[in-house]
């Protein structure tokens, strides 16, 4: 057995790394005297357009080219917002109502052909960033005509006469792009570089929305060029007829942004490639951070200016042993840890083995919050009809065992939806069905028999009827996972079947409404309990992000109460109070908050990952004279 795992490895790794010394030829010259990190990703990217991204990875990745108003120190920690492409903090009301937003005078975007070309008849122009922009965004984000679940959701109801602009996009067919000219009485541009909002009612957590990517700038001239023309050779344009265009931007030439780099190749199962935008303005390191960032290195490039990287090259490699092997080959810079090979490298105390330190590998660990679960769709006849069968389910679930065995102890038990860090978690409690009792459980089905015999919802035999659980992914991983979960529930006698497919088109999938159950989760946007809650309010079932349908009118109330109130014991009350909600209706099952052990080559400086901004990219420092030393490409 020893002896065939050790060829199917060695197999493995000339299929996937044959063409690499190709490859690496090619990149020398392509890349001669510049600095490269290279890196790959484990799942499709859904999307490039800022108004639809909804999804870690897909932020990771636009977060390169796309900056917002505001963003998160680096390096301090409780996380800090601070001015991106603002001069300031928003200047607020005393109502809180009306957010002045005074934007940086010198960003200028990526050059585009949008903006026209240089004299020379070659070079395309740039432009600053104007107060409009951002004016054009809240629209984007507001059009029907494009899937903006995420970026709909934290604006919807909360600036006036933007659900009216939605509404009267219905009129106005995807193409025509007229209906951004309409005005909308909550945003506008007061002068070149002034945005003001006016909000409906008190949202104190309307700056750490404005910290979301989703919310970068776009130029008008963008639409106006590149989705409603097309090359027709020879330099010419032709004009795409108004049925035939699309809203969204889907091209590498359509991502115009502010940021340090610029998208140069996309293939959202393959390979993406940014390269440094030569036109963006001077920013640099952080000066401060934590007390022990000085002692880790993290301050040695203090007031340098950034990226210190020129390209981003990345890799679609969704199995993680070939991701794994193209580390250890020092094909690429960083990398997790498979769960397979997770005790070979990492001691019982949770450190590094020295046979690793020895060829230059660190270890950076670090938690995230976030919250992992088995989510139930609220709309489907069985899971709605039966509070005991969902209680079943999560007391049958040995959660404790899912994190050891599939994620190697990477990890904590949640015991409701909030991570652990977050206000209100300690004070809510554990969820009472949080607890692996098998016993309860086949209690509980009893009980879910009954209610499902009341609503006529058994199957013809008498019995519960076989589930269906959705996973996002096509490796080993969610395999085993799986069989895992399939296991538990047969203990009780529950019949389910598990399906795999890829992470978009589980999102899709679940967007429909067509998963019954699915693994998912959420990473926080914001250090706000809020942020958690809203995924469970019965309204944004249309906006989608609560996609488990789950409706609660006592809970709606509480939300709706909360969410315009500032930080106090009172706001914090009524948190935990929804929190106690869900823990009694379990729309969710959580399994896993999440302790992430990233490897990196010494030459990978200044990583320190963030809980909340995307982004970051731009201070990590590669050491060329090192990585080649080391043998590194």
């Amino acid at each position: 057995m020893v002896k065939f795992y050790v060829l199917a490895v060695l197999v493995v790794f000339g299929l996937v790394f044959a063409p690499v010394v190709l490859l690496a030829m090619r990149e020398r010259n392509e890349y001669e005297g510049k600095v490269v990190l290279y890196g790959s990703y484990p799942a499709k990217v859904k999307s490039i357009d800022p108004a639809t991204c909804g999804d870690t990875i897909s932020a990771t990745m636009q977060a390169n080219v796309y900056e917002p108003l505001y963003a998160y120190h680096y390096l301090k920690r409780p996380a800090e917002l601070i001015p991106c492409l603002a001069e300031d903090m928003p200047e607020v009301s005393p109502d809180g109502l009306t957010y002045t937003i005074r934007i940086l005078k010198d960003v200028k975007y990526a050059r585009n052909e949008c903006f026209g070309f240089e004299s020379d008849g070659r070079t395309p122009r740039t432009r600053t960033v104007r107060a409009e922009d951002f004016v054009l965004t809240i629209k984007r984000a507001a059009d029907v005509h494009i899937q903006t679940p995420m970026a709909w959701t934290f604006l919807s109801g909360r600036i006036r006469g933007l659900d009216e602009f939605r509404e009267r996009c219905k009129q106005y067919r995807e193409g025509d792009f007229s209906r951004y000219d309409l005005p909308v009485e909550g945003v506008t541009a007061v002068d070149e570089h002034t945005l003001r909002l006016t909000l409906v009612q008190p949202y104190p957590q309307m700056v750490h929305v404005l910290a979301m990517h989703s919310y970068s700038p776009v130029p008008r001239e963008l639409i106006d060029y590149h989705l409603t023309s097309e090359p027709a050779g020879n330099g010419q344009r032709r004009p795409i007829p108004v049925a035939q265009r699309t809203a969204q931007i889907t091209r590498p030439d359509q991502t115009v942004g502010t940021g340090p780099y610029i998208l140069t190749k996309f293939d959202r199962s393959g390979e993406i490639i940014f390269e440094r935008n030569p036109d963006y303005r001077l920013v640099t390191y952080p000066t401060e951070g934590e007390p022990s960032d000085r002692q880790k290195g993290l301050l040695e490039d203090a007031g340098k200016p950034v990226p210190f990287v020129d390209v981003l090259r990345y890799d679609f490699v969704p199995e993680s042993l070939p991701a794994w092997l193209g580390f250890l080959s020092r094909r690429y810079d960083t990398s997790a840890i498979p769960p397979d090979v997770f005790t070979s490298v990492i001691s019982p105390d949770r450190q590094l083995l020295d046979r690793w330190r020895r060829q230059g590998i660190e270890l950076v660990t670090y938690e995230e919050p976030s919250v992992f679960w088995m989510a139930f769709n609220m709309e489907d006849p069985v899971l709605r009809a039966s509070r005991s069968l969902r209680h079943a389910i999560c007391l049958a679930y040995d959660v404790e065992s899912y994190i050891d065995v599939l994620w190697n102890g990477r990890g904590r038990r949640p015991v409701n939806i909030l991570p652990d860090s977050f206000p209100g978690h300690r004070e809510a409690g554990p969820g009472p069905y949080y607890r692996y009792d098998p016993a309860a459980a086949r209690a509980k089905l009893e009980e879910a028999r009954r209610e499902l015999a009341a609503a006529g919802l058994l199957d013809a035999n008498g019995d519960i009827p076989p589930l269906s659980l959705d996973l996002g992914g096509l490796d080993e991983f969610q395999r085993r996972a799986g069989d895992f979960d399939r296991q538990q529930f047969e203990k009780i006698g529950l019949r389910v079947k598990i399906n795999l497919m890829d992470w978009p088109t589980l999102q899709q999938k679940v967007h429909n409404k067509q998963s019954q159950l699915y693994g998912m989760g959420w990473h926080a946007d914001y250090p706000d309990p809020e942020n958690f809650l809203q995924l469970f309010y019965g309204p944004n079932i249309e906006m989608g992000t609560n996609n488990t349908n789950y409706r609660n009118p006592e809970f709606d109330a509480l939300y709706e109460k909360a969410r315009v109130m500032n930080d106090s014991p009172e706001r914090l009350d009524l948190y935990v109070r929804m929190v106690r909600i869900l823990n009694e209706d379990c729309p969710v099952l959580p399994t896993l908050q999440p302790e992430l052990f990233l490897l990196k080559h010494a030459w990978v400086k200044n990583n320190k990952r963030h809980p909340f901004g995307y982004g970051n990219s731009k201070y990590i420092r590669i050491d060329a004279d090192l990585r080649r030393r080391m043998g590194g490409r």
